[in-house]
């Protein structure tokens, strides 16, 4: 199973695909305070973060 995070501030392009959710969270967080130096909810997060089927 992969997990993916795609990133809704403004026009940030940032996507994020791993293999663990807790990875993706993690990668996810750290964008979040780097990238636009704010933090992202654990209840978005959840909501956000996404399971895929790649073909």
């Amino acid at each position: 199973m992969v997990y993916q995070f795609e990133c809704s501030e403004g026009r940030c392009e940032f996507l994020i695909r791993s293999g663990s959710a807790d990875e993706v969270k993690r990668l996810a967080r750290a964008h979040a305070r780097m990238v636009h130096r704010g933090r992202i909810e654990t209840a978005d997060l959840e909501r956000d973060v996404e399971r895929i089927e790649l073909a």
